[in-house]
């Protein structure tokens, strides 16, 4: 499938714009917008609406725009698209086609994927998986592949995280059942299985290794190193909301191990936040291990997450770079360094980078056009040489950040130590 944009009226009109895969469309006056208006044409907000598209399915979003967006005649906020809507912003006017083009690969009901007919079945990479759609609650979930589910860990925005014994090892790893957020034929889904084989590569003392996964019971899992810990974002919460800057240095510094690693082969995570960088205590030291690495990168590129970068930036917006908005499929390992800068600056403040709006337009302006507020009108303590080095993270230009992870852990390592006066570091907060 693919979208189509014709632009049908306007300085623009006879440009077409083709999509196949998951991407965001900006419509403004802004150097940043895809469909560019002049800046004297004051009808045109600088960043006047977006579209996210995940073909089939698209959504519109004004943004805030002061004259409007118009859909089919009518002013919008946000509201999906179908075939043959019709979109206005000034004087421009653009046609929405949604035109098939592998009939074998998917069917169309109601705007939604739906599943080819096919038998449910357990799947390797090598073999082909069945159709699947989205899933009611797991919680009468017994077994998965190889697995015997003993107690659930944790949900976010994907799925379901599960504490599981192996049947014939007996070891314990952590499965995360994957629910797609639209159907998906079993061609989608063999091909993201086979992109998270290609994640097993990944070994690395600070990287949760990826150990099985598969399709069983109309499901998606996959099977994780199990790390008896807490997330950050919940040893935040029990430090009082913020930790003490040592801890955090360290707790970022291991992250940027994982980083360096993780970049030197060529992968991104692009979805770092507190809650995915797990820490433990083994033989009396920190360990730190960065969670579903490279998982958000392939779920988002898949079909079968539909329209949901849009959909849960309110609970990732506070660690998202601008560039994820703008060029959500070219984004690099910078973007992985100001999301860690970003998380870091939430774990030592006990704040965002940015106080938030709840609409969900202004939520997308504040990450593309505002700087991340001082952390240190966040809190006066932070040392100025610390704040500077978050910051540099946090660069709005990519250009702008550090030349790679081990550069930025290098900023960071004088604020590693504990003071010799300074408090004794709580580990209670694990």
């Amino acid at each position: 499938m693919k979208v189509v944009l014709e632009v049908i009226e306007g300085p623009h009109s006879g440009h077409r714009y083709e999509f196949r895969n998951h991407d965001n469309f900006i419509v403004g006056r802004s150097p940043q917008a895809h469909f560019r208006l002049p800046s004297t044409d004051k009808t045109f907000s600088r960043f006047h609406f977006l579209i996210e598209m995940n073909p089939p399915s698209c959504r519109l979003i004004d943004m805030a725009s002061r004259n409007g967006t118009f859909l089919n005649g009518k002013p919008v906020g946000v509201s999906s698209l179908a075939d043959g809507d019709e979109i206005r912003g000034g004087a421009s006017r653009f046609k929405v086609r949604i035109e098939p083009e592998d009939s074998e690969e998917i069917g169309i009901l109601s705007g939604q994927w739906c599943p080819i007919p096919g038998a449910m079945k357990e799947t390797r990479p090598d073999d082909p998986a069945g159709a699947i759609g989205p899933g009611a609650a797991d919680e009468d979930l017994k077994t998965i592949g190889a697995y015997e589910i003993v107690r659930e860990i944790g949900r976010g925005g994907m799925g379901v995280v599960y504490e599981a014994r192996h049947k014939d090892t007996g070891r314990i790893d952590a499965v995360k059942t994957i629910m797609p957020a639209v159907f998906a034929s079993d061609t989608i889904v063999g091909r993201f299985l086979r992109e998270v084989s290609i994640l097993r590569r990944l070994r690395h003392p600070q990287i949760v290794q990826y150990r099985d996964f598969g399709h069983d019971q109309g499901r998606l899992y996959l099977a994780m190193e199990y790390v008896s810990g807490v997330n950050a974002a919940k040893m935040r919460n029990r430090a009082g909301g913020k930790l003490p800057i040592p801890l955090a240095i360290e707790i970022a510094c291991q992250v940027l191990d994982a980083l360096a690693f993780a970049h030197g082969q060529g992968f991104i995570h692009r979805d770092i936040k507190p809650r995915n960088i797990l820490v433990a205590r083994r033989n009396g030291k920190l360990v730190v291990k960065l969670a579903d690495f490279g998982l958000g990168r392939i779920y988002q590129d898949s079909p079968m997450s539909g329209l949901s970068f849009t959909g849960e930036i309110a609970g990732t917006a506070g660690y998202v770079p601008p560039e994820q908005v703008t060029d959500f499929r070219g984004t690099d390992a910078r973007a992985d360094q100001y999301a860690l800068g970003a998380s870091l600056y939430h774990l030592i403040s006990g704040h965002k980078i940015h106080d938030y709006p709840q609409n969900l337009a202004q939520q997308l302006l504040v990450i593309l056009q505002e700087e991340p507020v001082p952390i240190r009108k966040r809190d006066p303590e932070i040392p100025e040489a610390l704040a500077g080095a978050i910051h540099r993270a946090l660069a709005r230009n990519p250009r702008d950040r550090y030349p790679d992870a081990l550069t930025m852990k290098q900023a960071l390592e004088p604020f590693r130590e504990i003071p010799a006066s300074g408090p004794k570091i709580s580990t209670e907060v694990l």
